[in-house]
């Protein structure tokens, strides 16, 4: 039947496009799946692709009519999954945004809890009549091996991508020594900042990570939140944190309010010396120990 045709290239369509924007906004979703506390950072960015090729292989079985019996089941068994899981968000958290479609189309817990319920109907109503399309093993097995291959490549977990791209980072180490002279702290009050310039900077002993930043850069947010959050549950051996940002107050409270980082030592630094230091390239996070600069590197290997 037409209808049948119809409900199974919409579901279809929907999961593939679904798919597809958490993959474009992969690194945002990482971090959303990462906040529920279920595994470490790396096992995250993997965990995070794997389920994102489900969805697009299940989509995609739907639309082609591969294996129906069993991808119908599937895609039922997902929903109810999604859907215990967003009853879960919607009680204990305060999410705006569950990433059911990355982080372009935002709903809340509730709404994609009700498009769930919608696509569900829509499942157990439809009822194969025809005979299912006869395919051979190797075209499905070659679905589901392309799009695993593709999405890794596309967008490699941090694991991969420092493999194959150096995590090691260029700066000038001049400039930052001498911005240590320079920079101001910031200190946060009633919503607002104030600058102090009675209070001077100091490399500390031991453990120490310098984030160079722009309040308005996206990277430089995700950055920081990720590192905020893997030092939280003991997945770095950083000590201190110490914030050379830029950008109007306001910037700089949000920023700090989004990427959880209160606790971190936030100092005021002119772009044009930030630029100096960096190349041009934010964030970077400069590790040292006992104010020895050991490592540069950038958002993908901020915990290294």
């Amino acid at each position: 039947m037409l209808a049948n045709r119809i409900i199974r290239a919409v579901v279809g369509v929907l999961f593939v496009i679904a798919a597809i924007l958490k993959l474009l906004s992969i690194d945002e979703f990482e971090i959303y799946i990462y906040s529920f506390n279920v595994f470490n950072f790396l096992v995250t960015t993997f965990a995070s692709r794997l389920l994102i090729a489900g969805e697009f292989i299940l989509g995609i079985f739907l639309i082609l009519n591969v294996y129906y019996k069993f991808t119908r089941t599937a895609v039922l068994t997902t929903l109810v999954f999604f859907t215990l899981f967003l009853i879960y968000t919607a009680l204990f958290r305060n999410d705006d945004n569950c990433h059911c479609f990355g982080d372009f189309v935002k709903l809340n817990p509730l709404e994609s809890i009700l498009k769930n319920i919608v696509v569900f109907v829509l499942m157990l109503l439809h009822r194969q009549k025809s005979a299912e399309s006869n395919h051979r093993a190797w075209i499905p097995l070659s679905m589901v091996s392309s799009t695993l291959l593709i999405i890794f490549i596309i967008t490699p977990p941090d694991l991969i991508y420092n493999k194959i791209y150096s995590s090691e980072k260029e700066i000038s180490s001049i400039d930052l020594y001498e911005s240590f002279d320079e920079i101001v702290k910031i200190n946060f009050e009633n919503d607002g900042v104030s600058l102090d310039s009675t209070v001077k900077f100091k490399a500390s002993e031991g453990k120490q990570m310098i984030a160079v930043a722009s309040s308005g850069c996206k990277y430089c947010k995700l950055g920081l939140k990720r590192l905020s959050m893997m030092m939280g549950r003991g997945e770095s051996d950083v000590e201190k944190v110490d914030v050379f940002i830029w950008g109007s107050p306001e910037s700089i409270v949000s920023f700090r309010e989004e990427t959880t980082t209160s606790d971190y030592s936030y100092w005021h630094i002119l772009p044009s010396r930030a630029i100096d230091i960096t190349f041009g390239r934010f964030p970077i996070f400069i590790r040292m120990e006992d104010g020895e600069i050991v490592m540069v590197s950038d958002f993908r290997a901020v915990a290294d």
